[in-house]
């Protein structure tokens, strides 16, 4: 009976469950640390981006923004905030040419 109550709940306790991971779980091996702060509102907290080992931190903020989903990183491995808007705003050039694509039409 208990493990139908238990069975019951989970969905409704997972929202909880996944605030409280801040790590996914395809991604393993990374120790039990405290969750970050969030940087992006709670609504939108499946955006918030993952913790970094702390011996990533300094490689990662070197190579700066690669979209706007990105973040600065804390040497705590924390996100500390997201990206400026304009981050990663580049046209591609198809080889050979030296004409930019154009964005796709709405």
């Amino acid at each position: 009976m208990g493990s139908l109550v238990a069975a019951a709940l989970l969905p409704l306790l997972r929202p909880a469950l996944a605030l409280a991971q801040n790590q996914p779980y395809a991604v393993q091996g990374l120790p039990a640390y405290p969750p970050c702060p969030l940087v992006v509102p709670k609504s939108q907290s499946l955006f918030q981006p993952l913790r970094l080992r702390p011996s990533q931190v300094a490689s990662k903020n070197a190579r700066g923004c690669l979209s706007q989903a990105d973040a600065i990183y804390g040497s705590n491995g924390c996100p500390t905030r997201l990206c400026p808007r304009d981050s990663g705003a580049f046209q591609l050039t198809p080889p050979g040419s030296g004409n930019p694509i154009a964005p796709a039409a709405r």
